[in-house]
């Protein structure tokens, strides 16, 4: 049995060079899914009844210490595995929480391009994050002109004028305050009705407040098999990346959920057929200098 993925029901298929295995068993113990496991003699065994396969998650190519096993599958090419940095190249805690602390989410930009090697840089940062299972089912539309990005503005304001022109009155407000959970409701009134209403009377005054009039812009989206989550993992690695690049980026919520619900929409902007939208990352070179951070306070911390 296998995970379904957007490749099928497909596995990974392990092989194990007996000639330079050392029987060491650290690819038995690093496997998560118990397809190698080791045997009595030392060796190492390819299980074939375990519940979940191979995923082709490659940890047993990564922690080999004689390189002596190879994954194929799921997406996975031997060209993947890279020689990790020396422990010298590595953030430090201290560089770690810099980068932290020094990132602001950025929404005024400089009137200048970004360059496409610094967004191949962002991408590729991008795909070093870690995912629920492999293969990886985000996806990304890099859209590296401004005028790209404008176009993905203005089909969001007119998603929301068209949801207001629906909803923005008060007995269908009445109507959806008997039907909805308490906590969406209050969501919808506080917070969905005005910010749609805001996009959409900024829109008429000639003023981007979706995506900022933005110079380039990561629009990542999921397949049907993904968990949402891996998107927003993937999209902040690039945002964090963008930071290391001098760029300034934000993550913007508001375009997936009016987007998703277009298909017409959704192919005009690169979105595979039922793939959904998940975040976009804009970009640009900051036309602000922010000299303080912040501390943001967790819901709650607990030690049970």
């Amino acid at each position: 049995m296998s995970v379904i993925s957007s490749l099928g029901e497909v596995s990974g298929v392990p092989v194990i060079d007996c000639n330079v295995c050392t029987r060491c068993g650290a690819c038995a113990e690093a496997c998560p899914t118990g397809v190698l496991q080791a045997g009595p003699d030392g060796g190492i065994r390819i299980g074939t009844e375990t519940s979940f396969g191979c995923i082709a998650c490659a940890h047993c190519m990564m922690v080999c210490p004689a390189d002596a096993v190879h994954v194929t599958g799921r997406g996975l090419r031997r060209d993947d595995i890279a020689a990790l940095p020396r422990p010298e190249e590595r953030a430090t805690p201290g560089q770690l929480d810099a980068l932290f602390r020094s990132r602001r989410s950025m929404r005024q930009f400089q009137d200048q391009p970004v360059a496409r090697e610094l967004l191949e840089r962002v991408v590729a940062a991008a795909t070093t994050a870690p995912m629920g299972i492999p293969p990886s089912e985000v996806g990304v539309v890099v859209l590296s002109e401004r005028e790209r990005v404008r176009e993905l503005a203005r089909d969001t304001v007119q998603l929301y004028a068209g949801f207001l022109r629906l909803v923005d009155h008060p007995p269908i407000l009445w109507l959806l305050r008997l039907f909805l959970p308490s906590a969406t409701f209050r969501q919808l009134r506080s917070f969905i009705l005005p910010l749609g209403r805001e996009i959409v009377a900024h829109a008429k005054a000639g003023e981007d407040k979706v995506l900022y009039a933005a110079p380039a812009a990561l629009l990542f989206y999921v397949s049907p098999y993904a968990d949402m989550a891996d998107a927003t993992i993937v999209c902040t690695y690039a945002m964090l990346a963008a930071e290391t690049l001098n760029l300034g980026s934000c993550i913007i919520g508001c375009v997936a959920p009016p987007l998703a619900r277009s298909r017409k929409l959704c192919a005009k902007h690169g979105i595979p057929p039922g793939h959904k939208p998940a975040l976009v990352l804009i970009l640009g070179h900051p036309a602000l200098v922010y000299r303080r951070a912040v501390w943001r306070n967790l819901l709650a911390v607990q030690h049970p």
